[in-house]
Formats: C-alpha cells, structure tokens, sequence
C-alpha cells in the first residue's frame, strides 16, 4: 500500500511538471514561430536568372515596377548552376536589392512544430494528472 501511494503521488508529480513545462513552453514557441511565418509572407516570388558580371555569377530578376536587381549566387539552390539557368528567387518590396532563393514558407516550421509537440504533452499530461488524481 506504502510502494502504490509513493507510486501514485510521483506520477501526480510528473505529469504536473510536464504539464506546466507543456504550456510554460510549448504556448511562447507556437507565438513565436506564428510570429514568423506572419512576417516570412512579406516576401514575393520572382523569376531569377544565373547571369555573369564583372563580380562573378550573380542572380538577376526583375520587381514589381520592373526594375532589374541583382544578387550574389552563394546559395545552397544555386550551387553548380549555369549562366542562363532560372531558379525562383524572393525578396523584399521595400528592398528588393536583397534576395534568398530559399522558400519563406518554411520559416518558423520548426518553432510551431516543437511548440505544438509541447503542447499535445501538456495536454496529455495535464488529462493524466486528472485521471490520476480520481483514481
């Protein structure tokens, strides 16, 4: 009887940490990485092209209002690619100098997804605690 109490009440415990580490973490990160993908969406796809300057290979495309930019290709997608070779590239509006040839959409996956992981254990956890607790 001693052995299922102690039993009992350090299972009540685990599952009230984890609860708490569940949402005390889990809620900030699932923000955050919501956070991100909100501001990931300000960039706009374009059309780009591998082009040769004086500089070395760089990535062409044209904004919104026409205008030609050009960025370095030291990207991971535009490794091993040839003068004349498209590949989508992103920037900014208010900057269009700047761009990333890697898709925004993908920004912030990683905090939502570990943050909703958190989450579910808190739940979990929290729905143990309570089974546990009128048993």
């Amino acid at each position: 009887m001693a052995d299922e109490l102690d039993l009992h009440s350090t299972a009540g415990v685990i599952t009230e940490i984890l609860t708490l580490v569940g949402f005390v973490a889990g809620i900030p990160l699932l923000i955050m990485g919501l956070i991100v993908r909100m501001v990931s969406h300000r960039w706009v796809k374009a059309d780009g092209v591998i082009a040769v300057s004086k500089t070395g290979s760089v990535i062409r495309w044209f904004d919104g209002q026409g205008d030609v930019h050009a960025g370095q290709q030291n990207t991971h997608e535009s490794h091993g690619l040839l003068p004349g070779d498209d590949i989508p590239v992103w920037f900014r509006p208010r900057s269009p100098d700047r761009c990333r040839t890697d898709d925004p959409s993908h920004d912030g996956r990683a905090l939502r997804l570990t943050g909703l992981l958190l989450i579910l254990v808190g739940v979990a956890s929290g729905i143990f605690g309570l089974v546990l607790m009128f048993a």
